[in-house]
């Protein structure tokens, strides 16, 4: 059994127990569709590898069939995984401690490496792959190794911005205080004023962060603008519970959410398209941002029947035209600090131009150390907090506490 934290349409925290699976079960649904590992082609055996990524990155496929193309042995299937952060952590954990091999290559956050590489989950990739860290804009080396040894391919960034509508606001909000104008209006022309990409308390934590270090708040007070802000749900009918999903169906003037979701809400399957504008979170400038900086690679799993044709697309993936690709199709902030000038990338995420400073400077999503025992304190905390069970001051200090902001003072 493990817990879900997420926020149900009337503000609270909900908990639901999900009896967990068996890992095969688990996988076996994730993976419907997906061809059996081994198959015959054209007299020769083709190795079909597995890729996991979040559901809100979508399939690179030009990427894959080129790769396909040149590796006629080998063929790359995508298997989608929970947005949120601890139910995709979980589903991960839960497939590797399990040796299970029907994955053979994670798209991780690199907040989990040192657990993943303590628990023998993936393999180094020293021999197979050599990175040049000096072309990433961030210590990507350092973000994704541990002992000295690469266990994952950086392969791209991460960090919140807020959306919005700019068919319904004459100007980009540039403060708390006009976001917050928005919540208290009466004559809303939408129902909901603010969509908060969150599913679990590790989102929450990080985001309770974000909020008090670009307001330049306490986290009491961070926690209670939360609040009011999650609190339009209790008068909005027909809402649904994923706020992102709220926000593309047009049902909201703002959401504060990853980069990533802008190809997603950029789709033909977006009531919004062509009608949002993205900036970053209030009190960022061009030097540096509010928001925290999320790393994402390429990581094999040691169970993996298939390490040889994973290390072969991986040695693909590790070029600047591959990874140009991935964040023209995908809408990834890109690892490699030349793409930040890239014109292609511009027009197809014209939220990338003139952000290379602020990512620079940005504080790191993994340094704000949210595991362990220091997360079920975090847990409880929120739980108790949205449960109305504590009070804001005493939730925001017991977060203040663990998440240790005095050594990333703004």
């Amino acid at each position: 059994m493990y817990n879900d934290i997420i926020l149900n349409g009337k503000g609270a925290v909900a908990i639901k127990y999900i009896k967990q699976l068996g890992v095969a079960a688990v996988l076996t649904a994730l993976c419907t569709g997906c061809a059996s590992p081994v198959t015959e082609v054209s007299s020769h055996e083709v190795s079909v590898i597995k890729l996991i990524k979040p559901s809100n990155i979508p399939e690179f496929s030009r990427i894959v069939n080129e790769f396909n193309e040149v590796n006629n042995d080998i063929q790359v299937k995508f298997v989608d995984a929970p947005l949120s952060t601890d139910e995709r952590h979980q589903l991960y954990v839960s497939a590797l401690s399990g040796r299970d091999a029907s994955v053979d290559i994670y798209w991780i956050n690199d907040e989990w490496i040192d657990e993943f590489v303590k628990e023998g989950y993936i393999i180094a990739l020293d021999d197979e792959i050599s990175v040049d860290n000096s072309k990433y804009i961030v210590n990507a080396q350092d973000m994704f190794s541990q002992d000295g040894s690469l266990y994952a391919l950086p392969i791209g960034l991460d960090m919140d911005f807020i959306f919005y509508r700019k068919d319904l606001m004459a100007q980009a909000p540039t403060d708390w205080d006009s976001i917050m104008e928005v919540c208290r209006r009466t004559d809303k022309q939408v129902p909901l004023a603010v969509c908060i990409e969150n599913s679990d308390a590790d989102d929450i934590m990080h985001n309770v962060f974000e909020i008090s270090r670009s307001k330049g708040c306490s986290y009491a007070d961070a926690l209670s603008l939360y609040k009011e802000i999650l609190s339009d749900y209790e008068s909005a009918n027909d809402m649904p519970v994923d706020y992102v999903s709220a926000f593309k169906t047009g049902n909201s003037y703002m959401l504060m959410g990853k980069g990533s979701l802008w190809h997603k809400l950029n789709s033909s399957t977006s009531a919004v398209k062509g009608d949002v504008e993205m900036v970053m979170l209030p009190g960022s400038t061009e030097k540096k941002a509010a928001s925290c900086i999320l790393g994402y690679g390429l990581a094999v799993n040691s169970n993996s029947k298939n390490i040889e044709a994973a290390l072969r697309f991986l040695d693909y993936m590790d070029s600047k035209e591959r990874q140009q690709r991935l964040s023209r199709d995908c809408s990834v902030m890109p690892v490699i600090e030349a793409l930040y000038d890239d014109e292609m990338i511009h027009d197809a995420n014209p939220y990338i131009r003139n952000i290379k400073e602020a990512v620079k400077n940005a504080p790191k999503h993994e340094s704000l150390n949210i595991s362990g025992e220091s997360f079920k304190k975090g847990e409880e905390a929120i739980i108790k907090y949205f449960g109305n069970e504590e009070t804001a001051g005493s939730a925001g200090s017991k977060l203040e506490a663990l998440l240790q902001q005095e050594e990333r003072s703004f």
